[in-house]
């Protein structure tokens, strides 16, 4: 009966989405490839074309709650998405690599030197880049980097380093010939390799162009720690790389997509542990470079046709504000990975055909427990947002009437809690006394804003 209602509810979604363009959102994967330790050897030997048959013959189970994504996982994944309708355009947008991934390698093999790490994670994005790209043999695959999308360590890729380098194929092999060629292809390779960012047209609609921008580099945590003072200043770098980009496309009346791991704003989490006023917001991006992205999206705004991000492994979203009125929001996709306690999800977005965000409806899968101990996946789609919630579109108002609502209404705040933990346990963070820090989490990019709603007057 549950495969009968999903494939009906697909069949529904196929429908619906075949008048507009759409987008599949897969992100925060956390691929383990050592998820069985007796396959290291055979992995590390092997070209990334061998991989899947190697995996294939592994004895781990289906990652549980708590863990990153094992080979079944992804699998199970890919395969729920290939029995959908293919979509025009793929975002992922971050964390390919599993958490603390050089431990990860180190306890899978007796000798683990530098040199032979950083060709391991190469071919694990290698991998996940041919993984990607035969699920999705028509649409291209656009990635942003994660923070820990790096072999120098969590939050410290370097500028113009051995990692941008050593994945500028996989990369430009999901985005795809058709559209890195001529000038396309030099200006990818030179943006990839210096910093991780780059712009492309966007296939699934004429006249916009998505962009993706390495904002790790903005954080906190972030250190050059593989490179020196040498290096520059990659933050300052990227804003300005952002802001020709931006500036180019008003000029030409073009939309742009951004597609970023880290949102901006406040990290409901590490904010929630403060349980008195006056609360300092814990930020997920640095003042100076929060306030001055914060600045270019206000200013380009019109040009913004959306921004998506991932990072917080749970479905959430960002309401981008200017003295209270909502101008812009950051979309952020629940994660595969289930590490925190969320069902492993996807996310398929619709476009309209002005380039911005129709609709979304999330795909999750609903018996992980029963599939970590060998029961076929199951998986099941969230009701649409529009349907949800009653609003006309995935947008700024929208979201803006969403905040205000599960600030008044009891039961669309216990349903928006289940929807924020993809249905799993994950939701459970979120207690009657902590809850403002995550609803005011949501309301602003602002930490300014975040405090006053949370311990001044709320709006």
């Amino acid at each position: 009966m549950r495969e009968l209602l999903l494939a009906l509810m697909l069949v529904v979604f196929s429908f619906h989405a075949a008048a507009a363009a759409d987008a599949v959102i897969i992100t925060d994967i956390h691929f383990n490839p050592l998820a069985d330790k007796s396959l290291a050897d055979r992995l590390a030997a092997a070209p990334a074309e061998q991989w899947a048959a190697i995996l294939d013959r592994g004895g781990e189970r289906l990652s549980a709650y708590g863990e990153d994504s094992d080979w079944k996982l992804l699998r199970a994944a890919l395969a729920a998405i290939k029995t959908q309708h293919q979509p025009n355009l793929v975002l992922v947008p971050g964390d390919f690599l599993v958490h603390s991934f050089r431990a990860v390698f180190n306890a899978g093999f007796a000798e683990h030197d530098a040199a032979s790490y950083r060709r391991f994670v190469a071919k694990t994005l290698g991998f996940l880049a041919l993984q990607l790209k035969a699920a999705f043999d028509r649409a291209p695959i656009l990635p942003a980097l994660g923070n820990n999308d790096s072999d120098c360590g969590d939050y410290a890729i370097r500028p113009g380093g051995p990692f941008l380098a050593d994945t500028e194929a996989s990369v430009a092999a999901m985005i795809g010939p058709m559209i890195l060629k001529g000038a396309a292809g030099d200006s990818f390779a030179k943006s990839w390799t210096a910093l991780g960012n780059y712009v492309v047209p966007n296939p699934a609609v004429p006249g916009e162009s998505v962009a993706a921008v390495n904002l790790n580099f903005f954080s906190p945590h972030y250190r050059n720690s593989c490179g020196s003072d040498a290096d520059g200043n990659p933050a300052r770098a990227t804003l300005a790389w952002l802001k020709n980009i931006l500036a180019d496309a008003a000029r030409a009346g073009r939309k742009v997509i951004l597609v970023y791991h880290i949102p901006p704003g406040a990290d409901a989490y590490g904010t929630a542990r403060q349980d008195s006023c006056p609360i300092t917001p814990v930020p997920l991006l640095a003042a100076p470079y929060a306030d001055e992205l914060h600045a270019l999206m206000l200013r380009y705004r019109d040009t913004i046709a959306a921004n998506i991000a991932g990072h917080l492994h749970t479905d959430a979203f960002r309401i981008l504000r200017e003295r209270g009125a909502p101008f812009g929001f950051v979309m952020i996709a629940p994660a595969l990975s289930p590490i925190f306690g969320q069902n492993p999800a996807f996310r398929r977005v619709e476009i309209g055909a002005d380039g911005t965000i129709a609709d979304e409806t999330t795909f999750y899968l609903a018996n992980l427990p029963e599939a970590a101990g060998g029961a076929a996946p199951q998986w099941r789609a969230e009701t649409r947002f529009d349907r949800a919630w009653g609003l006309p579109r995935f947008d700024a108002a929208s979201l803006d009437r969403l905040y205000r609502r599960i600030g008044t209404s009891l039961e669309a705040r216990t349903r928006w809690i289940a929807t924020y933990g993809v249905q799993g346990p994950a939701g459970a963070a979120i207690t009657p006394g902590n809850f403002p820090v995550y609803r005011c989490s949501v309301g602003s990019d602002r930490i300014t804003d975040v405090a006053r709603c949370l311990c001044g007057e709320a709006r």
